[in-house]
C-alpha cells in the first residue's frame, strides 16, 4: 500500500490551500459541549452520592480508552513518514487531530491520582517483592513523565508537517495571490516558520530531513510509554499478576482503536467538506479497510499468544487473572462479546471487498470495532474490583460521552486550523 500512487498532485495544491475550514456548526459544539457537562456531573454524582469506586473506575477505563486512541491516532504521523505511504496523504489530518487531546491527557492522569487509592490495592498496602516499584507518588510521576514526552515528541512530528506547508505557501511556492493566501499568513502561524531558510524549497528539504531522524524515534518512545502505562495503570491493578506481553497487547490495540476511529472520521468527514469527498476515493477508504482487516487478525494473534501460554502453564497465579474473566459469570459473556465485536464480526465483514470500500459499511465496521475496544478496557480492568458483578451503568455512558465531547472538540480545534490535507513535501 506504501507504493500505491497518491491520490493528491501539485494540481490540487491551489484547491487545497483556499479550502474553507473544517468547522463544526455552532450547535454541534453546544451539544458536544453538553456531553462533556452530563459526564462531568455524572462522575461527581457517582463519586459523592453513589459508588466512588464505581465513579474512579469509569473514569479510569475512560481515559486508558481515549488515551489510546489519541496517542496512537496522532503517531501514525510518524508511521506514514516513515513508510512514504503516498496512499494515506487524503487522510492524514485526520490522524493527526487527535494530537490536542493528548495534550491534555497528562492532566487527566493528574485527576486519577486523587482516586488511585479507591482501584489500586498496593495505594495502601505494599506488595511483597513491589514495595518500592508500586508506590503511588513514583507510579504516577514516571506515567505522567512518560506521556509528557510522548506528546511532546508526537507534537514535535507533526508541527513538522505542518511546517511543510506553511514554508510552500509562505515561500511563495503555490502560485495563489495575497488574497488566496491571507489565511495562512495570520500572526499565529508564525511560529511554524520561524527560523526557516530563505529558500522555501531549502527549508522543506530540512524539515523533511528532521522529520525522518524524529520518527522512529517516536515509534519507539510510543512502544515504551504505552506499555510502561499499561503496566502500572491496567495491569497492577492485580499486582500478582504479571504478563510480560501485555505492554505490546495494550499499544497494539491501540494502534487497531487508531485505525477504526480514523475509518469512522473518514466516513463521516467525506460527507462534511467538498475537499475530502473529491479527493478520499474508493481506493484509499479500500487501503484503509483492509488495515482495519490486518489489524484485527494481528488483535486476535496477540489475544491467542497471550492465552496459550497461560493456559498450558496452568501455573494458578496466571490463571486466576484469565479465569475470572474467561471462563466465570458474570464477565464469562463480555469476554465473548469483546471477542466478536473486535475479531469474528469484523474479520467475516472485511472478507467482501465492498465492505472496505463503500463508505457507511466500512463506517458501521469500525464502529463496531470501537465499541468492542472500549468494553475490552472494561473488562481488562473491572473484574479485579468487581469480580462478582458487572458494574456498568449510566454514568459510565455518560462519562463516555463527556470523554467523546472532549474528543471531537479538540479535533475540530485542530482541523480548522490546518490545510486539511498535507502537500509541502510535493515541492
Amino acid at each position: 500500500m506504501a507504493d500505491s500512487p497518491s491520490p493528491v498532485t501539485l494540481n490540487d495544491v491551489p484547491r487545497i490551500v483556499d479550502a474553507k475550514p473544517l468547522s463544526l456548526s455552532w450547535t454541534t459544539h453546544v451539544v458536544l459541549g453538553l456531553f462533556i457537562a452530563v459526564g462531568a456531573v455524572a462522575f461527581l454524582q457517582e463519586l459523592f452520592s453513589g459508588d466512588a469506586r464505581h465513579a474512579w473506575t469509569s473514569l479510569q477505563v475512560n481515559f486508558m480508552y481515549w488515551f489510546c486512541v489519541a496517542a496512537a491516532s496522532s503517531g501514525f504521523a510518524a508511521v506514514f513518514q516513515i513508510c512514504n505511504a503516498q496512499w494515506s496523504r487524503p487522510i492524514r489530518r485526520i490522524f493527526e487531530s487527535a494530537l490536542p487531546f493528548l495534550m491534555i491527557s497528562p492532566l487527566l492522569l493528574v485527576v486519577l491520582y486523587f482516586g488511585h487509592e479507591y482501584l489500586f490495592v498496593w495505594a495502601h498496602t505494599p506488595i511483597a517483592g513491589k514495595e518500592k516499584w508500586l508506590t503511588s507518588n513514583f507510579v504516577y510521576a514516571r506515567d505522567i513523565a512518560a506521556i509528557l514526552l510522548l506528546a511532546w515528541l508526537t507534537r514535535k512530528v507533526v508541527h513538522l508537517s505542518i511546517r511543510r506547508d506553511l514554508l510552500a505557501i509562505r515561500g511563495g511556492l503555490t502560485g495563489l495571490d495575497e488574497k488566496s493566501l491571507s489565511r495562512w499568513q495570520e500572526q499565529r502561524y508564525d511560529r511554524f516558520v520561524r527560523d526557516a531558510d530563505a529558500n522555501a524549497k531549502d527549508a522543506i528539504a530540512k524539515t523533511s530531513s528532521q522529520l525522518g531522524v524524529l520518527s522512529p524515534i517516536l515509534v519507539w518512545v510510543y512502544a515504551l510509554s504505552m506499555s510502561l502505562i499499561a503496566f502500572d495503570q491496567i495491569m497492577s491493578v492485580d499486582p500478582h499478576w504479571f504478563s510480560t506481553m501485555f505492554g505490546g497487547f495494550y499499544f497494539m490495540s491501540a494502534v487497531y482503536l487508531a485505525m477504526a476511529f480514523a475509518a469512522i472520521g473518514v466516513a463521516v468527514l467525506r460527507q462534511q467538506h467538498p475537499l475530502f469527498l473529491a479527493k478520499i476515493e474508493r481506493r484509499t477508504l479500500w487501503d484503509l479497510g483492509k488495515l482495519l482487516f490486518g489489524f484485527g487478525i494481528f488483535w486476535a494473534y496477540l489475544f491467542w499468544s497471550h492465552y496459550l501460554p497461560i493456559w498450558y502453564g496452568n501455573l494458578p497465579e496466571e490463571t486466576a487473572w484469565i479465569i475470572v474473566r474467561l471462563r466465570e459469570q458474570p464477565w464469562h459473556g463480555i469476554a465473548w462479546f469483546v471477542l466478536g465485536s473486535c475479531f469474528i464480526v469484523p474479520f467475516l465483514l472485511g472478507l467482501s471487498r465492498d465492505v472496505k470500500q463503500v463508505p457507511i459499511l466500512l463506517f458501521g465496521t469500525a464502529l463496531i470495532v470501537a465499541i468492542g475496544l472500549w468494553v475490552q478496557m472494561y473488562l481488562l480492568f473491572a473484574p479485579t474490583l468487581y469480580p462478582d458483578t458487572i458494574p456498568l451503568s449510566f454514568t459510565d455512558l455518560f462519562v463516555t460521552l463527556g470523554f467523546l465531547g472532549a474528543y471531537l472538540l479538540s479535533a475540530s480545534y485542530y482541523l480548522e486550523r490546518v490545510p486539511l490535507i498535507p502537500f509541502g513535501d510535493l515541492y
